[in-house]
């Protein structure tokens, strides 16, 4: 078994999901369970937003029962613009894994995010002149790969990344004491250089009924409730029904819900805000009006899927970069699309 500790549902989806590209069963833990049948087992500790000490505490304590499990090998996966407590937990992980180096190569070149020199662009611009910047959270105000780390950098190697075959070069000459911390392209090039390709078995499926559109990211609601209205697909803010919504899926076969940005919002917790997105998304997901359901960004995918109670999932497709098709497994439920906030989705899913 190949581990992956991940700091969000999407990044661990996501990896998930290029296992599944590369020929390996791949599955999806909320909560850790030894009782697996895949290849891969990605796990999210939900800790990106903790402070530095409860974050690698969780990690710590995730990575010890991993490791009693004894896989083949581990990999810790990072925000690819290093937001959150990547070091602390980096180091936590490391600890109780028993080694002694750590890698870490959070740029994923392939999607033109890159670090040359200490410092980290994404389609040439370096990263605090981008709208990584002003992220409400985790803000990029320095391009400075060290400084982004903020923290003691001993025994820890920030290489730079600057052609998708670098990351490649770095997998190859990795060691079993140096814990690998990153993204996409540095996983994919560890499964490249330690596993035997084996040949691509990426299922398209079918969503079998309506198509739910969630959206936690109050980034990206304006430009979902636009793509929503050019293409005549009802939209609901908070505060709305969820008969409403009910009726709009049985009519229109899809419907987008979110956050919102109006004055029902205003003034209130991020946090707050999802918890009521969630709480009044339950009764459709119980339901079962929506046969599909595509959820953006790793905090609205993990409070969507620990409200429904589905710790494990299995990985059934990856028909885009970045997002995965998901389905609960021991228990009855939609098909999930899993994606980071920062990425699009596919035109076959949703219109762009």
């Amino acid at each position: 078994m190949i581990a992956v500790i991940a700091d969000d549902l999407s990044g661990a989806a996501e990896l998930a999901g290029a296992a599944l590209r590369h020929g390996l069963t791949a599955e999806v833990q909320l909560t850790f369970s030894p009782n697996f049948d895949a290849e891969v087992v990605c796990l999210t500790t939900e800790s990106r937003s903790l402070p530095a000490g409860d974050a690698a505490r969780r990690v710590a304590e995730v990575t010890r029962a991993v490791m009693a499990t004894r896989p083949a090998w581990i990999f810790k996966k990072c925000d690819s613009v290093l937001r959150g407590p990547v070091l602390a937990e980096a180091r936590a992980a490391a600890h109780a894994a028993g080694m002694s180096r750590i890698v870490v190569l959070a740029a994923n070149p392939s999607r033109h995010r890159i670090v040359r020199d200490g410092i980290y662009f994404v389609d040439g611009v370096p990263l605090a002149d981008t709208g990584f910047a002003r992220d409400p959270e985790h803000p990029r105000r320095s391009s400075r790969v060290a400084d982004l780390l903020d923290g003691d950098l001993t025994g820890v190697a920030i290489p730079d990344a600057a052609t998708t075959s670098d990351p490649f070069g770095q997998a190859g000459d990795l060691d079993e004491a140096t814990l690998p911390v990153g993204g996409i392209d540095f996983f994919a090039a560890l499964l490249a250089v330690r596993c035997a390709r084996r040949p691509e078995h990426v299922e398209h499926v079918e969503s079998a009924g309506p198509v739910l559109v969630v959206c936690g990211s109050a980034a990206a609601w304006v430009q979902r409730q636009g793509q929503a209205a050019t293409a005549g697909i009802p939209v609901f803010a908070l505060p709305f029904e969820p008969d409403a919504v009910d009726r709009a899926l049985h009519a229109t076969g899809r419907a987008l819900v979110g956050i919102g940005n109006g004055e029902a919002v205003a003034g209130q917790r991020p946090a707050q805000l999802l918890g009521r997105l969630v709480a009044t998304l339950g009764k459709i997901i119980r339901g079962g009006a929506a046969g599909c359901i595509l959820l953006e960004g790793g905090a609205t995918a993990a409070a969507v899927v620990s409200a429904a109670g589905w710790m494990r999932l299995g990985v059934v497709a990856a028909p885009a970069p970045g997002v995965t098709a998901l389905r609960p497994l021991g228990a009855e439920g939609p098909l999930l699309y899993v994606k980071p906030g920062s990425y699009d989705w596919p035109a076959a899913l949703w219109p762009g």
